[in-house]
């Protein structure tokens, strides 16, 4: 789901005939973040669903554009009328360029206005279709994102790039905890990704542990109201522990004053089966993800995309090199003067 509310940025109607055009678009647009409907990409969805009516759905309120791939076979058929029908009910609701027509001949299309721009196909290649979709969607901040191919993670985690049952499992892995995450209160989120962000991994992929009393700080919530947020959260596959720390023995010079408590942290993904034996456990994967989806950024800029639940730096395809506008005073200019 986009920051819209909307479950795809862009659907893709078209007829068969230029699939291998269109294959390569949705195949830029996703490996770009951009959430696309793309029927080869929805099989699984798709599978023995009503397809009159699931499709009509689609274009008609999933998406926030769609783009139709108008041609002589687009017109002809009926299934991509039906998806042009819908397209246009949504357009005609709410009085906006939904619709985003795109040319491969100049075959009237019922609704498509002669007036209305278009995108010529026969000059514009996929990748500059795609660079025209993203600057149309402006697509500057992501709610709720995890990108389709996660390289950078996979980089720290050490895996190589041949190695895809072992990427299937840590994209698994990851798509399990965002949804975990979207689940969750915004205090047991906090909790949570704070415990994950700023805890020890010194026992992984045993725990991650954190002092009580560190976390009570930097979360503002009481070591109380911490033990009470870990207990509810076990149905979604967390097993937390509140622990005494054993004191070393203490120095000639004097005595280790308070005591030490610890959370530990563990978390069972319970949606998947593993397709290889990697040795890469889950809580190693949680803990790369949310130190990966902040690196480049400083603290500020961290809790935001980790807030939205925003892992683009997880990827090269979406990851973004930190950007700061510095306002300059009068004042300050006319000192340097």
């Amino acid at each position: 789901m986009n920051d819209k509310g909307f479950r795809y940025d862009v659907g893709l109607s078209f007829a068969g005939e230029q699939r291998e055009y269109v294959s390569d678009v949705a195949s830029e647009l996703e490996a770009r973040g951009i959430h696309v409907f793309y029927d080869d990409f929805e099989q699984g969805t798709l599978w023995g669903k009503d397809l009159y009516e699931y499709l009509s759905d689609v274009y008609q309120h999933m998406c926030d554009y769609c783009v139709i791939f108008a041609s002589a076979e687009y017109a002809a058929k009926v299934w991509t009328n039906r998806e042009r029908k819908s397209a246009q009910a949504r357009a005609i609701e709410e009085s906006r360029e939904y619709i985003l027509p795109a040319r491969f001949d100049n075959t009237p299309i019922p609704g498509l206005l002669p007036t209305v721009h278009y995108i010529d196909l026969t000059i514009v290649s996929p990748g500059e279709l795609c660079d025209l979709i993203e600057e149309k969607l402006d697509k500057k901040i992501r709610w709720y994102y995890l990108p389709p191919i996660l390289d950078r993670l996979y980089q720290r985690l050490g895996i190589n790039e041949e190695d895809w049952d072992v990427q299937d499992d840590v994209y698994s892995d990851a798509s399990s905890f965002l949804d975990v995450l979207r689940r969750m209160e915004s205090d047991e989120r906090k909790a949570v990704i704070n415990l994950i962000r700023f805890g020890c991994p010194g026992e992984l992929p045993a725990n991650l542990h954190i002092n009580a009393d560190l976390l009570r700080r930097i979360t503002g919530m009481s070591v109380a109201k911490l033990q009470r947020i870990m207990g509810d959260i076990r149905s979604l596959g967390f097993l937390c522990t509140l622990e005494r720390a054993h004191h070393p023995e203490p120095e000639d010079s004097g005595e280790i004053l308070g005591e030490v408590d610890l959370f530990k942290l563990k978390w069972d993904n319970m949606s998947v089966t593993k397709n290889s034996d990697n040795g890469i456990e889950t809580l190693m994967v949680v803990d790369e993800m949310i130190m990966s989806a902040t690196v480049g950024l400083c603290d500020e800029c961290g809790d935001t995309v980790l807030e939205r639940l925003d892992f683009s730096q997880l990827a090269s395809a979406t990851a973004t090199d930190e950007t700061h506008d510095v306002a300059v005073s009068d004042a300050s200019i006319q000192d340097e003067d």
